[in-house]
């Protein structure tokens, strides 16, 4: 079903509550308070809207899969493949230098969740962080790209990396596909009149760089890159986890991101995926963190309601 086809569309996203930020003094690495609340759900959540704007929780939004040691999901995306099933990535999973993967015909069964060992080779690699997958009809197989640190912290010298696999269960070796010359986190991609567009986290901050943490663009006229940075940042700071998508296409483009250390999300929309401005036209789950947007047929939302509610 392609994006035109659909009658509804849905969010897949975690809840937490930060109840800290880091920040880099001249002193070093400081955590500076934020709440004294605490909520940490790292499970499948799913909303629901019509226009891209009021998303309405499933399941009042607690998960509709229960966190269970298996079941630690972060960053969650999903979507769905040339095979009709829907197709899960997420941060977790066994290993730190894999990622939580399962699939569904109907986002109400799911196979039990296999952990995919894409640095496994390197054994530099520190994490392997918000992964993300397309289909890359052209060579007839799935690409998938995350990010990974080879610093001190996760979020320090991190760059995008890439593999493709045909099955979710071999891979080619995991190179590099973006390095700015600074740490990034968090792309999601999009492809539109021919142009790949990325939307990355720039996440550098503190004494030295001065605060980024907002989201950038970069294009590339083919899927394995080469990519190049348009323009400087389309989304406050201090943002992230972006998610990009049309709910009609006749209209504007809209990029969903999260302001995590503020509690809520942010809507901003463009007619040319490169200029961006902020609409407050928008009502999201309470603590949703990290969020990603796949089209569903009205049979299938249907069901999801019957099951969830």
């Amino acid at each position: 079903m392609t994006p035109s086809q659909a009658t509804a569309w849905m969010l897949a996203y975690f809840r937490q509550i930060y109840r800290d930020r880091v920040e880099i003094t001249p002193e070093g690495v400081k955590i500076v308070p934020l709440t004294d609340e605490k909520l940490c759900v790292e499970a499948l959540h799913l909303a629901y809207s019509r226009d891209g704007r009021r998303w309405t929780a499933l399941n009042g939004n607690r998960p509709v899969r229960p966190e269970t040691k298996e079941w630690r999901v972060r960053d969650p995306v999903l979507a769905r493949g040339p095979d009709g099933r829907f197709h899960l990535v997420a941060t977790g999973g066994e290993s730190r230098r894999g990622m939580l993967y399962s699939t569904s015909p109907d986002l109400i069964d799911w196979e039990p969740p296999r952990t995919l060992p894409v640095m496994d080779s390197d054994p530099e690699a520190r994490n392997v962080w918000a992964p993300e997958w397309v289909w890359d009809e052209a060579q007839g197989n799935y690409f998938l790209f995350w990010s990974s640190s080879h610093g001190r912290h996760g979020w320090d010298d991190s760059r995008i990396w890439c593999a493709r696999t045909p099955d979710f269960r071999t891979f080619t070796p995991p190179r590099l596909l973006f390095d700015p010359g600074f740490t990034v986190i968090d792309a999601s991609l999009v492809r539109h009149e021919g142009t790949w567009f990325m939307f990355f986290k720039d996440e550098r901050f503190g004494c030295v760089h001065g605060e980024h943490r907002f989201i950038k663009v970069a294009t590339a006229p083919q899927l394995d890159g080469p990519y190049e940075i348009q323009g400087g940042p389309v989304t406050p700071s201090i943002t992230e986890g972006p998610a990009v998508f049309r709910p009609d296409e006749s209209g504007p483009w809209f990029l969903l991101y999260d302001h995590c250390m503020d509690n809520h999300y942010g809507l901003s929309v463009s007619e040319d995926l490169l200029r961006w401005e902020e609409s407050g036209e928008a009502e999201f789950p309470p603590n949703a963190r990290h969020g990603s947007v796949f089209p569903v047929a009205e049979g299938e939302l249907d069901a999801l309601l019957e099951r969830f509610g």
